[in-house]
């Protein structure tokens, strides 16, 4: 039997020369050689089809003047061929061997897993580590999961007998009209098709992270009650809306958020 391929996409605007070079450099080292990398470059102008040269990966360069991640990602779906897809920022790298534990796991049987983001440098994780052993995650704690952590098999992304083809909602992400959610709603849409989410606290991508912010924007704010109901329904994301307004304490904004969420129409893939 062949050894799975894993298809490393990245959306990028082509700007990031050190942090995608030190990506690339990672890929580069990694004991499992299987992969590809499709690098969507959201710039017209390519600064990057002589620098891919140097590197002894093999790589797929697609150029679109669409803006957008979630559009990026979709469009990098369209041309993977392996048989697990991850997404990666262009700022995020991997440890030698993460590539190879990853086959590992998927080799027992799993359909979608999930890494741990950490901060080498400022030794931060993402997020709180409220999960400490390998477990699968429950609906509401994929709300914590972040794109770059997420491997996939593909085919768990095409129309089969479990239901439709999944991809990234494009109204969701940065560029979008609602700046983030999109990887929450990639994952709820798996598991609305009983495919889980198997979380590897100690497998770990890199990636740097920011201090806190100690207030959301009212941006951020806002799109919470679309991304609630693109998630679930309107009554549960109307009593999901009304625990985060008062969480953090946001009640101010509660009327504005909610008549976003009224307003709101999915219209993603479903």
């Amino acid at each position: 039997m062949s050894e799975p391929v894993i298809s490393v996409i990245v959306a990028t605007l082509g700007t990031r020369f050190t942090e995608l070079k030190r990506m690339l450099e990672t890929l580069e080292n990694q004991t499992y050689k299987h992969f590809e990398v499709i690098i969507v470059l959201q710039n017209e102008q390519d600064y990057w089809s002589d620098i891919l040269t140097t590197y002894h990966v093999q790589t797929k360069l697609v150029i679109t003047s669409k803006r957008g991640l979630s559009k990026a990602r979709n469009i990098g779906l369209s041309h993977a061929t392996g048989d697990i897809i991850t997404f990666g920022d262009d700022d995020c790298w991997y440890d030698a061997a993460t590539f190879s534990h990853v086959v590992a796991s998927f080799q027992t049987g799993k359909d979608v897993i999930s890494l741990n983001m950490y901060d080498p440098d400022r030794q931060k994780f993402g997020r709180r580590q409220r999960i400490q052993t390998a477990t699968y995650l429950t609906k509401r704690e994929l709300m914590s999961r972040s794109s770059i952590e997420i491997f996939v098999k593909r085919c768990c992304l095409e129309a089969n007998q479990h239901g439709p083809r999944i991809r990234f909602d494009e109204v969701f992400g940065l560029g979008g009209d609602y700046i983030s959610g999109e990887e929450n709603i990639f994952l709820a849409d798996l598991h609305r098709q009983s495919y889980r989410t198997y979380f590897h606290p100690e497998l770990l991508v890199y990636h740097a992270v920011r201090p806190r912010l100690t207030r959301l924007t009212t941006e951020q704010v806002v799109s919470k009650g679309p991304l609630f109901k693109r998630m679930y329904n309107a009554p549960t994301a109307f009593v999901l809306l009304s625990v985060f307004c008062l969480k953090k304490r946001q009640t101010k904004l509660f009327w504005k958020v909610l008549k976003e969420m009224w307003n709101y129409q999915p219209r993603g893939e479903r």
